[in-house]
């Protein structure tokens, strides 16, 4: 698991494989514009070589602003699918506000 932190802003992010290879990333903390870039590097890292679909475990993930959402966005549109698994009211909130709700497949 990597531990990513900011001014103030701590996040993780760990990697597993799913039922037929499907990538399957936990993200817990806080992603805000002061640590997403280590996040995405370290999630790159984990996508490296997979296309198509990857599996998002969001239940630790205690808050996002747009740079999260953006995130997000950009890796939907690199593999073509992705799932947010359980996320937090928060994280919810800010998916349903963005109406990404269906475009990300958001699993209660």
């Amino acid at each position: 698991m990597a531990e990513l932190g900011g001014k103030g802003t701590t996040a993780s992010v760990e990697g597993s494989v799913g039922p037929g290879g499907v990538p399957v990333i936990a993200v817990g903390g806080e992603i805000d514009i002061s640590n997403v870039e280590s996040v995405r590097a370290i999630i790159d890292g984990l996508l490296d070589g997979h296309s198509g679909h990857a599996v998002f475990t969001v239940d630790a993930l205690t808050f996002m602003d747009s740079s999260g959402i953006a995130l997000f966005v950009q890796i939907h549109n690199r593999l073509g699918s992705i799932e947010l698994r359980d996320p937090t009211d928060i994280v919810r909130r800010v998916i349903d506000i963005t109406g990404l709700t269906d475009t990300f497949g958001v699993i209660p």
